[in-house]
């Protein structure tokens, strides 16, 4: 397993830092890679420039955040050209990983789940045939149409197996869903994963705000997130492990330190063995 960070989320998030000074921080710590959004592709001017300034901090990437309204096929001509720009710029990064947002929850969804899960599903299943060495993976996310275990399984079902999991932690517990049987019943098709931790395991959350309250650094929270990993070493996952935190209460910075005693004393030996 390697050691990554989603750096907009973590570090960047509110402009707390830029991408830059984020980069520069992580530099001679346990993280191997970052993970970013689509858009901090080009934030050195281009793909280029991003791979220099990876490479002066001694850092991988990990892999891409892309979110879109996957789920309408009315945009799918103009997804499956952005989908195209985002893999070529993978590609040139020595990276392989697209992590798969979904979009919002709207009001209309419940109403015709299997509808826009197909749709989503449709266009998924076209890009994975077009993505070569590149892998493609799913990144549930409460508030989102992909949310809820029932939807997770939906997708999945109807996806081709290249397709992957990238589960999302911390988002799977405020969902209310039994991280550690969920991870025991996909643990074959988990390819990535985000890691963070919720202080009120298995209590589905009603709001974003009472979501945003829940999560914490791994290690701050009540899930057993060496019992977590331990699972999906077990299940042959040997992908990147991304920690996210986006605690509004909490110091970013401090929260990093926080995480890398934690690492170094409760987790280094699931890492380096």
């Amino acid at each position: 397993m390697r050691l990554g960070i989603q750096v907009g989320a973590s570090l960047v998030r509110g402009g707390y830092l830029s991408l830059g000074e984020a980069l520069a921080l992580l530099h001679s710590t346990p993280f191997r890679g970052v993970e970013v959004n689509q858009a901090h592709l080009t934030a050195f001017g281009d793909v280029e420039g991003f791979a220099r300034r990876l490479s002066m901090f001694s850092l991988s990437l990990a892999g891409v955040y892309w979110g879109a309204k996957f789920h309408l096929r009315e945009e799918h001509e103009f997804l499956l050209r952005d989908f195209e720009t985002i893999r070529s710029r993978v590609v040139r990064l020595n990276a392989r990983s697209i992590v798969i947002g979904p979009p919002p929850r709207f009001r209309l969804f419940d109403g015709d789940k299997e509808r826009y899960i197909g749709a989503m599903a449709e266009l998924i299943n076209i890009m994975v045939e077009k993505s070569g060495d590149v892998e493609l993976g799913l990144h549930n996310h409460w508030g989102t149409i992909i949310q809820n275990e029932d939807e997770i399984n939906l997708l999945m079902k109807l996806t081709e197996p290249r397709f992957k999991l990238y589960p999302d932690i911390g988002h799977l517990s405020v969902a209310g869903i039994n991280v550690y049987d969920f991870i025991e019943r996909w643990g074959g098709r988990i390819g990535y994963i985000h890691l963070k931790d919720d202080s009120s395991p298995l209590k589905p959350a009603n709001d974003w705000g009472e979501v945003a309250g829940r999560f914490k650094v791994p290690g701050k929270g009540s899930l057993d997130i060496r019992r977590i990993l331990t699972t999906l070493r077990g299940r042959g996952f040997n992908g990147w492990v991304v920690i996210e935190y986006e605690d509004p209460n909490s110091d970013p910075i401090m929260d990093l330190r926080f995480f890398i005693k934690y690492y170094e004393s409760n987790l280094r030996d699931l890492f380096e063995s």
